[in-house]
């Protein structure tokens, strides 16, 4: 036993040849799947039991699908996933010529970059949405200071107006109190007798003057005598 061990250190690492796949490939086809703790003795292969049966698992075997996982495939895988989270072994039993490392590596690859852009497209909506709160509250405060600066100019213009009132309001007064507001009822009533005494004297002198025979003296009382 001891001579057909292999130290750790010695086994080989990296890509497999041809040379490698070929002689794994005999062996298994020989001896069946399940027993790679031996095939480094009985197959001459320099690699130890994990990687021979990845390697097999994951490109040897008969009935592997190559090429990118399908639509439909990733669907499943999806479900799969909602149900049995990363029982990665159990879904490739769902999925016929697909591995489990294969899946793993696909959803690792494929969702972790769909993570990230969802969480770039949530940052840049968070950013936009603060942005957009910080212009509402800046336009905002400019309608409030704007609103309080028509505010001041109207108190302003009242408070001139109401000033100018002011000033004006004695003048008024002083005027108003200059003009007589009585007038004595004596200068209307003599006024008024001796325009109706002149007129009454008018209206003789042309009734007179219309009538040309008749004789007219004038009295040293101030009137005429017919």
């Amino acid at each position: 036993m001891e001579s057909w061990s292999v130290s750790e250190k010695e086994w080989r690492k990296g890509p497999w040849t041809p040379e490698e796949d070929k002689l794994l490939a005999e062996y298994v086809s020989q001896n069946g799947e399940g027993r790679w703790s031996s095939v480094a003795r009985f197959a001459g292969l320099n690699r130890n039991a994990k990687s021979c049966r990845l390697r097999w698992v994951n490109y040897l075997r008969p009935g592997l699908k190559i090429g990118h996982i399908t639509p439909q495939e990733e669907g499943i895988i999806i479900e799969l996933h909602a149900l049995w989270g990363n029982k990665w072994s159990t879904i490739a039993r769902y999925l016929p010529g697909r591995t489990d490392n294969e899946i793993k590596n696909y959803w690792r690859t494929r969702f972790k970059k769909k993570r990230k852009t969802s969480e770039k497209q949530e940052s840049r909506k968070i950013i936009l949405q603060t942005q957009e709160k910080q212009t509402y509250e800046e336009k905002k405060v400019e309608a409030i200071n704007n609103e309080s600066v028509l505010f001041e100019a109207k108190e302003e213009h009242e408070d001139a107006v109401m000033e100018l009132e002011n000033e004006m309001l004695p003048t008024m007064y002083e005027d108003f109190v200059s003009c007589p507001d009585t007038i004595p009822i004596d200068s209307y009533l003599w006024g008024g007798l001796w325009n109706q005494q002149l007129n009454n004297c008018s209206k003789m002198a042309t009734a007179n003057s219309c009538e040309p025979d008749a004789i007219r003296i004038y009295s040293n009382s101030g009137g005429y005598i017919y």
